[in-house]
């Protein structure tokens, strides 16, 4: 399912699910949808992530290099595949672009969107 939103006769979408442009490419996708900011705390992320994973693994479990390699690689990357594509969600609505159809309403905590007045129960 696709996240579409609209802004001054332009549209953009965002894939509600599991990212694997992110996972493997993370600062270079935000750079392609033009979400910059994104983009530089994503690479932040990364290094950061990779650090604090391999220094996890050596100091709590004395695992050995090849598993420190491939896991201090390969979580960080998946927690971006995972979270990327609601952070960039969530950043085009800050930035004024509007969701077209429906926003998914686990993206939306804390709320950015007000409930639709047909959405609210009143009881």
């Amino acid at each position: 399912m696709n996240i579409h939103f609209a802004r001054n006769n332009q549209t953009r979408f965002v894939k509600h699910g599991f990212s694997w442009q992110l996972s493997f490419f993370g600062p270079l996708a935000f750079l392609m949808r033009g979400q910059w900011p994104l983009a530089l705390l994503c690479s932040v992320f990364l290094v950061v992530g990779v650090c604090l994973v391999a220094a996890f693994l050596i100091l709590a479990f004395d695992a050995p290099d090849g598993i420190v390699d491939l896991l201090s690689i390969v979580i960080p990357c998946a927690l971006v595949g995972h979270f990327g594509n609601r952070i960039s969600a969530r950043s085009y609505v800050k930035n004024g672009w509007v969701p077209v159809d429906t926003f998914p309403s686990d993206w939306n905590i804390p709320q950015l969107i007000a409930p639709k007045a047909s959405d609210s129960r009143l009881g």
